[in-house]
Parts: structure tokens; C-alpha cells; sequence
């Protein structure tokens, strides 16, 4: 008796499944033959929604942004952020003779906004004058919600850093902004004072170079009568000739780091890399593909409306 009431319930079941597979069929073809019904309108709703979003597109200044990679020289990256911020506030208070300069440099541009922020290397971090302890020390103890690494205290503490900025109108070179921001004549002398002090270790260091191959010369033209070499010389511990040698090389090498240096001293922010201007995603960007979606979706509305009154008027 009981597995008789189970089979009964589980063909119940079966054949209220089958019901509603049905009525879904029906539904989807209903749905077909109104949307072949109305292939016309909708297709005309469609190419409305994307002419009035692209002529809006066209007619609205839309936003692009620009990046650039630059390297502070000659200690300038706090300048570098201080001066960015006061250029967004006077962007923000329309400080008039600001943006006097800056059309000067970007003429019929609108500039909104101008970020800077540190591009994150843990190498940097760990060279600075902190000690590793201090530096753990601080990371432990750090509670604010903001990420660690992009705080003010430590942007000086990073090589490269990322300038972003969002304009519309004519869009100019976006390293005129480096220009811009090495108009102080201050860090044009800081720049040349840097170049000067780096040729002068380098010829130093040159002529230091020269004194000690004089000297080892005249030890080798020494001991080729010896039965000694100056490599075996340079190896003993009581010898100052190892000394004088590794003396040799570390001066070899920092003057391979001046002329680094000085190659980057060509400009106060030396620019690595600098992005052409790019559409930003906005609202008015995507227009022309949302508002055919939002005609459609109004019309299926509608009709649907129209249905739920028809069907159920007589309990309205």
C-alpha cells in the first residue's frame, strides 16, 4: 500500500514536470514570434540607441588619460608630490593664474585631475635609511587601513613613479607636464650642481686610477727578475698590494655608477616611459552600446505591461 502511494506521487510529479516543460516551450515560442513580429522596431529601436549615444559621444568632451613613468633626480621627489598637489588644488579652487601656466604648456586642454603615486619595489624600501629592525618594526605596528608601501613617509624611498593624468579638449604631448614641473629655476641649479660634483669624483676618481697603475707598473717591471708574480704578492695577507688592488676596483666601479648617473642627469625627472592618451571608461564612452539595450529592454517592458492589464483587467 505504501509503495503504491510513493508511485503515485512520483507520477504526479512527473506529470506536473511535463506540465511546466510545456508551458515553458509555449512561453518560448510566443516569445520568438513577438520578437519576430517586431524585428523592425526593435532592430529601429537599436540603430536610434546607437546614433543618439555615438552623436552624444561626439558632441560631450570625453575624458582620456595619460601615463608617465618618471625618475626623480637630485633628491626632487618630495617637490614631485607637493607640486602635483598644488596643482590639483588650484585645478579644484580654478586658481586662474595656475591655469594660465598650464594652458601655456597644454593650450584648449581641460585638465581634471593629476595623480603621482610610487611604484611599488620592496628593494627600494629596504635600502633606505631604515635598519631592517625599524623597518619591521614599523610594518608590525602599522594599523591604518590605507596600504602600507603608499604612504608619504616612504615615497622618497622609490625609484620610479607613476604620474597619471585625466584631461578632455585638445590633447597635447603629455610630457609638456615634465616641463612644466622643471620650470623652477631652483632645480635647474640643483640638477647642474649634481652634474658638477659627479665629473669631479669622476675625474678624481680617474686620476686616483692612473696613480695606482703607475705604481703597479713599476712593481711588476720589479719583480720580472723575481721569482715571485704580483698575483702571488697580491694574494698574501701581509702584503698592502691587495689592498691597493681591491682599492683599484672599487674606484673602477663606482665610476661605471657616475656615468650611469650622469647619463639620467639630462633632466631633473627623468622619463622612462610616457603612454599616449587613452579613452577612460566613462558613461558617456559606453553610450552608444547602452542605450540600444535600455530602448529594447523599455519596449519588452511595455509590452509586458500591456499583458499583465490585459490578462488580469478584470481584477484591476
Amino acid at each position: 500500500m505504501e509503495n503504491s502511494a510513493q508511485d503515485i506521487d512520483l507520477f504526479d510529479f512527473f506529470k506536473w514536470l511535463r506540465r511546466q516543460f510545456r508551458n515553458f516551450l509555449i512561453y518560448l515560442y510566443r516569445l520568438g514570434r513577438f520578437l519576430l513580429r517586431n524585428i523592425g522596431i526593435l532592430a529601429g529601436l537599436m540603430i536610434l540607441g546607437f546614433g543618439i549615444g555615438y552623436v552624444v559621444s561626439k558632441i560631450v568632451d570625453e575624458k582620456k588619460i595619460a601615463e608617465i613613468i618618471v625618475v626623480p633626480n637630485v633628491n626632487t621627489t618630495s617637490y614631485l608630490y607637493s607640486k602635483i598637489d598644488q596643482i590639483n588644488h588650484g585645478i579644484s579652487s580654478k586658481d586662474s593664474s595656475l591655469l594660465a601656466e598650464l594652458q601655456g604648456y597644454f593650450p584648449n586642454l581641460d585638465i581634471h585631475e593629476i595623480r603621482v603615486e610610487p611604484i611599488e619595489d620592496i628593494s627600494n624600501l629596504l635600502n633606505t635609511a631604515f635598519n631592517s629592525e625599524e623597518l619591521l618594526e614599523m610594518i608590525a605596528d602599522y594599523d591604518d587601513d590605507g596600504p602600507f608601501y603608499d604612504k608619504p613617509l616612504y615615497t622618497t624611498s622609490y625609484d620610479a613613479h607613476k604620474i597619471t593624468m585625466t584631461a578632455s579638449g585638445a590633447f597635447a604631448t603629455p610630457e609638456r607636464l615634465i616641463q612644466f614641473l622643471e620650470e623652477d629655476p631652483y632645480l635647474e641649479i640643483k640638477r647642474e650642481a649634481g652634474v658638477d660634483n659627479l665629473t669631479a669624483e669622476l675625474i678624481s676618481n680617474e686620476f686616483t686610477i692612473q696613480q695606482i697603475d703607475s705604481v703597479l707598473q713599476n712593481i711588476n717591471i720589479a719583480l720580472q727578475t723575481g721569482q715571485q708574480s704580483l698575483s702571488i704578492l697580491a694574494a698574501r695577507d701581509e702584503s698592502n698590494l691587495s689592498a691597493v688592488l681591491e682599492s683599484k676596483a672599487s674606484l673602477v666601479t663606482r665610476n661605471t655608477e657616475i656615468k650611469e648617473e650622469l647619463l639620467y642627469l639630462d633632466s631633473v625627472f627623468k622619463v622612462y616611459t610616457s603612454s599616449k592618451w587613452l579613452q577612460s571608461t566613462s558613461l558617456v564612452s559606453v553610450l552608444k552600446y547602452i542605450l540600444p539595450l535600455v530602448f529594447v529592454l523599455l519596449f519588452l517592458f511595455y509590452h509586458a505591461l500591456l499583458m499583465f492589464k490585459k490578462r488580469f483587467q478584470a481584477y484591476l
